[in-house]
């Protein structure tokens, strides 16, 4: 099949884990026998795309506001509608556009994938901004009912729907989104963990090796300094834990929000059990992990996985984190789970953990077990998704 991949940027110089996963994607979709070309959106953006295995055209939509960047997308499909037999679009960007396409008669079948929140919902956990004004309040009011009653009638076009987990799929369905059940693939977040291995020189067993039964235990969190990050709860469930003389509080990341983290470990005395170290190339980021004891992430949307925690699992580390949503979706029997919001709680799986080398032995090994899963196993996912692909385009 002729699949025209459409997303907003391709920038491996600044990378993020979306890129990882894309960039997984096509190359897995080449390698089942599909001609892939990507289409980038928002090409200005794009860095250190020489030498890919793909072919990208650069398109670029100058709008920022919402009905320019779906008008954009519409024009894009339109224009490459004759080349392709299927398109691919992010979804949590291009979700109305893509619809209006199919609504409109758009011959080629359109395959969306959801691995975020949309713009318009309410602030939750994964906020990136601080408290809105009035102005912007009302604004978004609007918008998320404009988007709510009107958009989600348009986006239901869409032929195909990947979401990274069951709890995010529900969130766009209540929000008004109706895929029939047929139209529907939990899809995981695509990463290549075998081959991450490799590169880093890590093994199954490579954590409960060094599984220690003395000395301080390293705990490892880094994001972006933001107030949906949760270093203002992470900070005060560890100035309730008992035993801070048995841990390294290590801190990675930037951000707005940076000045609140240092003011928070200074209110709470913790300077000598607490490391920040900025914000850090990937490869360093790496060299943190294969030091880390313990991973935690102490708040996130609760319908969203996370990078952050499929990056500790394929290290093998044994993870904390609130319960009940896309992170216990994700790790399951690899992690303890504290009640979302509650210190207390936090500090206790944190002794839990911390006092117990054979729990993080066994969290360790539960990793592994979950990654060898269908449900976390990219090949598997994406071959599903390109064979339903070509069912749809055979209807």
């Amino acid at each position: 099949m002729r699949i025209f991949f459409i997303t907003p940027k391709i920038n491996f110089k600044t990378i993020g884990g979306s890129l990882i996963e894309y960039d997984l994607m096509i190359r897995t979709l080449m390698k089942l026998g599909n001609q892939v070309t990507v289409v980038t959106a928002f090409s200005y953006a794009n860095a250190m795309t020489e030498g890919l295995p793909y072919k990208i055209i650069e398109e670029n939509i100058m709008a920022r506001g919402l009905l320019g960047i779906q008008k954009g997308i519409f024009k894009i499909l339109k224009k490459y509608s004759g080349q392709a037999d299927f398109f691919y679009v992010d979804g949590q960007v291009f979700l109305y556009g893509a619809g209006l396409y199919r609504r409109l008669g758009g011959k080629t079948p359109v395959s969306a994938y959801f691995n975020r929140e949309l713009v318009c919902w309410p602030d939750g956990e994964a906020n990136f901004v601080f408290q809105d004004n009035l102005f912007v309040r009302l604004k978004k009011i609007i918008r998320f009912y404009i988007e709510k009653y009107i958009g989600t009638l348009l986006a239901n076009g869409i032929d195909l729907m990947l979401f990274t987990n069951p709890y995010l799929q529900k969130t766009y369905e209540k929000f008004g989104l109706r895929p029939g059940v047929d139209r529907v693939l939990i899809f995981g977040d695509p990463v290549d963990h075998a081959e991450y291995m490799e590169e880093q020189g890590i093994t199954e067993d490579s954590y409960v090796k060094r599984n220690k039964t003395a000395g301080k235990l390293n705990i490892f969190y880094s994001s972006r300094m933001v107030p949906g990050k949760g270093f203002d709860l992470l900070l005060t469930a560890f100035s309730k834990v008992k035993n801070k003389e048995k841990f390294n509080l290590i801190l990675g990341g930037t951000g707005p929000g940076e000045a609140d983290v240092r003011k928070m470990i200074s209110d709470y005395h913790l300077e000598p059990y607490v490391e920040l170290f900025g914000w850090v190339p990937r490869n360093v980021l790496y060299s943190y992990l294969k030091k880390a004891d313990i991973f935690i992430q102490p708040r996130w949307r609760t319908d969203l996985t996370s990078m952050s925690l499929i990056d500790a699992m394929t290290f093998g580390i044994p993870s904390i984190m609130p319960g009940g949503g896309g992170l216990q979706w994700d790790a399951q029997n690899g992690g303890l789970y504290f009640k979302d919001g509650d210190s207390d709680d936090l500090a206790r799986k944190i002794e839990q953990l911390g006092n117990s080398p054979e729990l993080r032995a066994k969290l360790s090994r539960a990793c592994y077990a979950r990654l060898a899963e269908n449900e976390m196993n990219a090949n598997w996912q994406i071959n599903r998704w390109s064979e339903k692909m070509k069912e749809i385009k055979a209807q």
